[in-house]
């Protein structure tokens, strides 16, 4: 699980309310704070991950307020931790950045430079990329920034790192953040980590990297005349630069995991279970009690359907969340 982002203004001022005032109610801590309730919902369970809120003893429905000093040590030592993080991040870029800028300056004025090779045109890139995917032996690691894949670079690099992946071949990727939002790349993605493959997600990252075996690097250069054209990188101190840019970024950046409460379709599989007990004319007591959870939570989560789906009634619930293939 990825560590949570810094606290905000909104997240310590429900962290008061609930310290200060006894309140745990998201509606009331909502009306009080002047937010959503969805806000709300959030700033909690970023607490909760901060370990400044935890479940109350006496109601097993709601949280309790750490102590402050615990609580504002422990987001101190994450600040802290969070800061190492980027200054590493930082120096092991510069490091690559002027590594490669020397590569790019040989290769321009020799027209080439022992330990690399600039591949011009997409055909030949992508040639060039096939037989690395069929001759990578050990492993592959690979930066791959923007939230969305053409869907052609897909079906043609798909079949080729599945065939490596069965061979043994361990892939680490990492991904921008946004790529849950497209729904082709996520399930590429999927299917890849499926195979094997360990996915990461990243806020941002620095340039498209491809690294085989720890011994040959990929890089996207300029365009010249209009042309694609790629940097293959043999020369062993910058792939060593490159590689240690690579881990200082994975170490940092969270698992690829179904979004939280929230899987692509919209739906999540508690949430299923729930409208299909709905529709079997089951109560509310039973239904709670067949989720493992409390009747007010189980009444909670009908009333956020209720409104995700601008549902007036429960069976009005019913027929969208059948249209919507939910049940």
């Amino acid at each position: 699980m990825a560590e949570p982002s810094a606290l905000s203004a909104e997240d310590l001022a429900v962290y008061r309310a609930i310290l200060l005032h006894r309140q745990h109610d998201v509606g009331r801590l909502a009306e009080r704070l002047s937010v959503s309730e969805a806000e709300v919902r959030a700033s909690v369970e970023r607490l909760v991950g901060f370990s400044m809120l935890r479940p109350s003893w006496e109601h097993p429905d709601t949280v309790r307020a750490v102590s402050p000093r615990i609580g504002l040590e422990l987001v101190l030592q994450r600040e802290q931790q969070e800061l190492a993080l980027r200054q590493e991040r930082i120096g092991q870029t510069r490091a690559a950045l002027d590594a490669l800028a020397a590569e790019y300056s040989a290769c321009e004025e020799s027209g080439g430079y022992e330990g690399s090779e600039l591949l011009l045109g997409i055909d030949r890139i992508r040639t060039y990329l096939e037989t690395l995917a069929s001759e990578c032996a050990e492993e592959v690691l690979s930066f791959l920034p923007g939230g969305t894949l053409p869907t052609e670079a897909i079906a043609a690099g798909q079949p080729l790192n599945e065939k490596a992946m069965l061979r043994g071949v361990r892939f680490r990727s990492l991904y921008l953040q946004s790529v849950t939002k497209d729904r082709v790349t996520y399930r590429y993605v999927r299917r890849a980590r499926e195979l094997g493959s360990d996915v990461r997600l990243a806020p941002a990252l620095p340039m498209r990297l491809l690294v085989v075996d720890r011994e040959i690097a990929v890089i996207p250069g300029d365009l010249v005349a209009a042309r694609a054209t790629a940097l293959v990188i043999r020369s062993a101190p910058v792939v060593r630069a490159l590689l240690a840019l690579f881990e200082a970024h994975w170490k940092d950046a969270e698992l690829f995991e179904e979004p939280p409460g929230r899987p692509f379709d919209g739906i999540t599989s508690q949430e299923r279970e729930l409208l299909r007990l709905l529709a079997d004319g089951e109560k509310d007591e039973a239904v709670a009690r067949q989720l493992g959870i409390s009747v007010r939570t189980e009444r909670r989560m009908v009333a956020e359907m209720l409104s995700r789906l601008d549902a007036r009634s429960r069976f009005e619930l019913g027929v969208k969340a059948a249209r919507m293939n939910w049940v």
